[in-house]
């Protein structure tokens, strides 16, 4: 994260302070973070009475992220006024009522610097990391409080601990593959310029149009799944493969957008292959720039334009 610029979290620049006249600074800024505390799932435990240890699958769990940072203000007051501000920004109940579809995991977006500038010709990685706060941590300090009836420039130090849902820090904005319908065997590349495989997303839109009876969305490769979709005999129906989450839902769009819930459909979906994780490959060192992976999809019906493939690229 390059601290001499902009980070945003829930809309708000919290590393913003400015040089006013007299040389005060005003605002709110970011001193440091740590985003290296990632923990991992997998057991290594001592075998009974024999030589070595028991193990498990490995995994990658949640991101563990340190902030810290001041607030600085001219006056008392203005310092106080900052302070809610931080208060009410990294408040996790409202993160939570802000998105209840994102369980409060809300998108803090950053750059980084870079000299892979064929990946990146502008030299600069846009990054985000979906995050929940704790409540923020501060310190009143007497020595930084101004005795001078709210006269003088003032600070106070803050600090947060944020949660990641999942360990990536996800390249912004997404990838996106149309899908054009009816399709035989048509093929595609899926690019993943980051060192961190990402997760597939499929949403297939029906529109007015009844699809025929056995019709079905198929895709193979990345890495190396066999993945087919039912489409069912409704009009009006869109199909979200969520890729995190590894379930079909679908949803229902005769009465309008976001007018009827989201419903899983299970038996919607088979795996021709042990691999059931649709996964966009990345790699650390690829032999050529920018990464792609070929992949092939059919398509039984017409689908809407909206239909898509997406996903974010990935860091680890």
């Amino acid at each position: 994260m390059d601290l001499s610029k902009p980070v945003y979290y829930r809309g708000l620049n919290i590393n913003s302070a400015v040089l006013e006249t007299g040389r005060t600074l005003r605002g709110i800024t970011v001193e440091s973070i740590d985003y290296s505390n990632i923990n991992t799932v997998g057991y290594t435990e001592k075998r009974a009475g024999s030589d070595g240890m028991h193990a498990s699958d490995i995994y990658l769990g949640d991101r563990r992220v340190e902030l810290t940072g001041h607030i600085y203000a001219p006056t008392l007051p203005g310092m106080f006024d900052l302070l809610h501000v931080v208060r009410a920004v990294f408040s996790p109940t409202s993160a939570y009522i802000e998105s209840p579809g994102d369980r409060g995991f809300l998108p803090m977006s950053f750059e980084q610097p870079t000299l892979d500038t064929t990946s990146y010709p502008s030299g600069i990685i846009p990054l985000f990391m979906n995050l929940r706060p704790d409540p923020p941590r501060f310190s009143i300090n007497r020595d930084r409080q101004d005795g001078s009836g709210g006269k003088r420039p003032v600070s106070t130090p803050w600090a947060v601990r944020l949660t990641a849902k999942d360990p990536r820090m996800y390249v912004n904005p997404a990838q996106t593959v149309s899908i054009v319908s009816p399709a035989s065997a048509t093929p595609g590349v899926a690019m993943n310029r980051g060192d961190y495989e990402t997760p597939l997303n499929i949403q297939l839109v029906v529109g007015a149009t009844v699809p025929g009876a056995g019709s079905y969305f198929r895709i193979t490769g990345l890495n190396g799944i066999d993945m087919k979709i039912v489409i069912e005999a409704k009009a009006n129906t869109i199909y979200r493969w969520f890729g995190d989450d590894r379930v079909l839902m679908t949803q229902d769009v005769s009465g309008g957008t976001n007018t009827a819930p989201l419903i899983m459909r299970m038996d919607l979906v088979t795996f021709a292959t042990l691999n059931r994780k649709p996964m966009v490959p990345a790699q650390i060192n690829p032999p050529s720039k920018p990464f792609t992976t070929p992949f092939t999809y059919w398509c039984t019906t017409t689908l809407a334009p909206s239909s898509r493939l997406f996903w974010n690229e990935a860091f680890a």
